[in-house]
């Protein structure tokens, strides 16, 4: 009894453990289309999931499939199993899963669910493509900085030391850059426990409310953000209706696993429209303002002939392309607005070395 107590606790450490682990996309990607294979070749479920377990590059995917071999082996069915891990596989990917154990279509549920995990892999590196080039340019300017404060200025104020007359605003940016150096390490503490302070404040719920609200109302980029949620939630409720998901609760997973906090709370009065007993464009024409008149229509039509899940999944194919539109765009834009800012603190820089230098030449040539 006691040795059962034992084996039990180490295995909810080890549960706890690997629940916190994350995966690599790509390789959940192959992991699942080789599922879909094993499956089809007749091989037994436990068996399968075993195999996945010793096969990928990504030890993480290894030790959680393991695991769910485990609880397989145990009774539990792979859906189970798969909710067990929120974080590797959501809402979406169980409930497509356990539409596959109901009705007899695993495996081909497993090669939909791969399908769909690649067009959000592609859209999450388009998006961050327009992101990243800002960032970089960014972390080379305030590198840049420092190194001026901490290698270039030291060296300068030694040099100016010598000048009668230095201008006030050379004055002012080298006292300034002697402070940051002589209180460094402060400084830079603050600055950690400031960015640790803005990471926790967004895992709040008015974090979240705030991070959803500024998502779509940042300029430039709220038409991007917009697009991919929408491009997002297409595809999502597409994908769990053509697996035989009822709306209702497909809906519900969709809003649950929609990362905006906004139209989250909006997709779940949504639901509560729909469960109601209203159509699901007459529910979403009352978001005017998240749901535009065109995405509302191309529903209304999905309802009325029957392919709803097929004009869905238009929609994604539609704001994705979109997204990958606005990326080049944004970046076509940014490029030349961060090179002149870049350009801005050089010339800044360059100013306040030279006028001093430029001041002394004045005074020698008088």
């Amino acid at each position: 009894m006691k040795k059962n107590t034992t084996q039990d606790q180490q295995r909810a450490g080890k549960y706890k453990k690997l629940k916190k682990l994350s995966v690599s996309m790509a390789n959940l990607l192959i992991s699942i289309k080789s599922l879909a294979a094993l499956l089809k070749a007749s091989i037994p479920l436990s068996e399968a999931v075993e195999t996945m377990s010793e096969q990928s590059s990504d030890e993480n995917l290894n030790m959680i499939y393991k695991y769910m071999s485990e609880e397989i082996d145990k009774g539990s069915t792979l859906s189970e199993s798969m909710r067990l891990f929120p974080k590797i596989f959501p809402e979406t990917v169980a409930s497509v899963v356990e539409a596959g154990e109901t009705g007899a279509s695993l495996e081909s549920n497993l090669l939909f669910i791969a399908e769909s995990i690649k067009k959000e892999w592609e859209l999450k590196k388009k998006l961050k493509g327009a992101i990243i080039y800002p960032i970089i340019i960014l972390s080379m300017t305030v590198v840049m900085f420092f190194a001026m404060v901490f290698f270039v200025f030291p060296k300068l104020e030694t040099l100016f030391e010598a000048f009668e007359n230095v201008p006030a605003f050379t004055r002012f940016v080298m006292e300034a850059a002697a402070v940051i150096r002589a209180k460094w390490i402060p400084i830079f503490a603050g600055i950690i426990l400031l960015v640790v302070c803005i990471v926790v404040f967004f895992k709040t719920k008015t974090g979240k409310k705030f991070s959803g609200w500024l998502a779509l109302n940042f300029p430039i980029l709220k038409t991007l953000f917009k697009s991919n949620i929408l491009s997002s939630f297409s595809r999502t409720l597409s994908v769990l209706l053509a697996s035989g998901i009822p709306l209702s609760k497909a809906l519900e997973i969709s809003a649950s696993t929609t990362s905006n906090y906004t139209y989250s709370e909006v997709l779940k009065a949504v639901h509560k429209s729909i469960q109601d007993g209203k159509d699901l464009s007459i529910s979403l024409s009352g978001y005017p303002k998240f749901f535009n008149a065109s995405f509302v229509k191309m529903v209304n039509v999905g309802e009325v002939s029957g392919t709803l899940e097929d004009n869905l999944m238009y929609l994604h194919e539609y704001y994705s392309d979109e997204v990958t539109e606005m990326s080049n765009n944004i970046v076509t834009l940014i490029e030349p607005l961060m090179l002149i800012s870049v350009g801005a603190i050089i010339g800044l820089l360059a100013v306040t070395i030279l006028m001093p230098i430029y001041q002394l030449m004045g005074t020698i040539n008088g």
